[in-house]
């Protein structure tokens, strides 16, 4: 298979939609993750025309079995793995002494965990001048009120992106984090009060640029890119 593998988790909507939209209009091979079936149903149809060519597979990154599942399939059909892009994640706010202790242990486990069994069992499979993009956020390096846990697994996030890069670079392997702000995402109807959407950025413009990151040249890495909507905090 001459064309590039990547997979994309979170790959249904959001970013990770639109992550997928760019690497298959890019003519990438695409492995589409995603925890829910139905919705990855309805991407299909709107990814026909492009022309990358594509697997779905369901996936919740947070069950080890489930992942090993996947980079088995992959090893099976492309025996390689040239961009993994973990964008999976889910979001949980409210004081602390408010938080249920199950809701910590799941955004910790799909956001942190995930992050690190995805990497952990695709590394076999990624050969010198592969990428790995892990997606962050603001939340990475600064703390919120309301949002303890959420910040925790993307700190989490970005402490393993760091030390993974560092990991990985003899091998030839480039590592990035891309830290995205408020991003105009259905995530926002789920969550309490009121938010400002003219002030956030679009999914498709930290989808464009993770594939700029992907794109440099073998020489260069960006490490890490902040995107920040030009508008200012909301």
């Amino acid at each position: 298979m001459d064309k590039k593998i990547a997979i994309v988790t979170g790959a249904t909507r959001g970013i990770g939609k639109a992550i997928a939209v760019e690497l298959l209009k890019a003519g990438f091979f695409t492995v589409l993750c995603s925890k829910t079936l139905k919705s990855a149903a309805s991407l299909e149809n709107e990814i026909l025309s492009f022309s990358g060519s594509f697997m779905i597979f369901p996936l919740d990154v947070s069950v080890e079995q489930e992942v090993r599942k996947l980079i088995s399939s992959i090893a099976q059909k492309t025996k390689r793995i040239d961009v993994l892009i973990n964008n999976a994640g889910v979001v949980f706010t409210g004081p602390i002494e408010e938080t249920e202790t199950e809701q910590w242990d799941e955004i910790m486990a799909v956001n942190a965990k995930g992050t690190f069994l995805m990497v952990k069992h695709s590394l076999p499979l990624m050969l010198r001048g592969s990428q790995i993009v892990n997606i962050g956020s603001n939340a990475s390096k600064k703390g919120f009120p309301s949002w303890a846990a959420y910040c925790a697994s993307k700190f989490a996030v970005l402490g393993f992106t760091n030390s993974l890069r560092e990991e990985v670079r003899d091998r030839g392997i480039k590592v990035s984090a891309v830290l995205p702000g408020p991003t105009i995402t259905d995530i926002w109807n789920s969550l309490d009060g009121k938010w400002d959407r003219t002030k956030m950025i679009s999914p498709e413009v930290v989808a464009k640029t993770v594939l700029s990151v992907i794109k440099q040249p073998p020489e260069a890495n960006i490490d890490e890119i902040d995107i920040v909507p030009s508008t200012g905090s909301l």
